[in-house]
């Protein structure tokens, strides 16, 4: 991994913040494991995975395999239960979808069971979302998480990918972020560690 990306998601943990990441669309899994990776190797910090396009199993063996501990977080598992019933674990709440409603109550839980000192919330993509909602429920439930996440004194990774927002909206959306990283312009051999 590049140094200045390393010093990048350094920085994300010296604030209670909200960090929008811009990114394309082939660089968001990749870019994703490589944030929290990073950020799971500070001996104080947990996060809380919102996981709307991966099951929870996946993105722990991708933590794993870049070195992290994925016992340290808590995930909100949008995939699994509407495949297959899940196995039951204490570090994971399964949903059928990504309603507003359910996400939120779901957030709450994770974020009240976060122990570290330095903790992140992590929301994989938005666009993912708002297949599952309105747009309106989706600015109640960002301006909702966003303000709890500040309140907690967490960190808030939400990945947006290029283009996933008309101009209006993404304005809209960008006023809920105290951070906008624009990192459309890494590449592949950029995230290589």
């Amino acid at each position: 991994m590049s140094v200045n990306l390393k010093e990048i998601i350094d920085e994300m943990l010296d604030d209670s913040k909200i960090v929008m990441v811009l990114t394309k669309a082939e660089l968001r899994a990749l870019l994703g494991y490589t944030i929290v990776a990073h950020l799971l190797k500070d001996d104080n910090t947990q996060g809380l995975y919102v996981a709307l396009n991966i099951p929870h199993t996946s993105v722990e063996k991708r933590i794993r395999r870049m070195g992290a501990d994925p016992s340290k977080l808590f995930f909100v598992d949008c995939i699994t239960a509407s495949i297959k019933t899940p196995e039951e674990r204490n570090n994971v709440i399964y949903l059928n979808e990504p309603s507003a409603m359910l996400l939120e109550g779901a957030i709450r839980h994770g974020l009240k069971v976060l122990e570290g000192e330095r903790n992140f919330v992590y929301i994989e993509s938005i666009s993912t979302f708002l297949a599952y909602n309105t747009y309106q429920s989706f600015i109640r439930f960002l301006r909702m998480i966003t303000n709890e996440i500040r309140l907690y004194g967490l960190v808030g990774i939400i990945f947006m990918l290029d283009k996933e927002l008309e101009e209006v909206e993404f304005s809209q959306v960008t006023t809920f972020a105290d951070d906008i990283l624009d990192l459309r312009n890494l590449t592949r051999e950029d995230l290589e560690m």
